[in-house]
């Protein structure tokens, strides 16, 4: 057995910790980009512009990105919160 698969097979309350923190901060994530902290919305848009692989089409654009960030950022710190305080 590798040592990746017992990784993610473990099933232990540090795991489940651990989990709950990295979609604690990735909650954070979407909450800075509803916030549009330092331009991030702006940055992400000019990113998919000019790296995707295909043009972003109308309607999409920085409130996009900020209202999608914020709805993420709910979730993902409601998820997390209720992992951390339902054991």
């Amino acid at each position: 057995m590798s040592i990746n698969s017992e990784i993610l097979s473990a099933s232990g309350a540090g795991s489940s910790y651990l989990y709950a923190v990295a979609q604690g901060l990735m909650g954070l994530c979407g909450f800075l980009l509803l916030l549009n902290f330092r331009d991030a919305a702006y940055r992400v848009y000019e990113f998919f512009l000019n790296h995707g692989p295909f043009a972003p089409g109308p309607g999409f654009g920085p409130v996009v990105i900020r209202a999608v960030g914020g709805i993420l950022g709910l979730s993902l710190t409601w998820t997390a919160v209720s992992t951390l305080f339902s054991s």
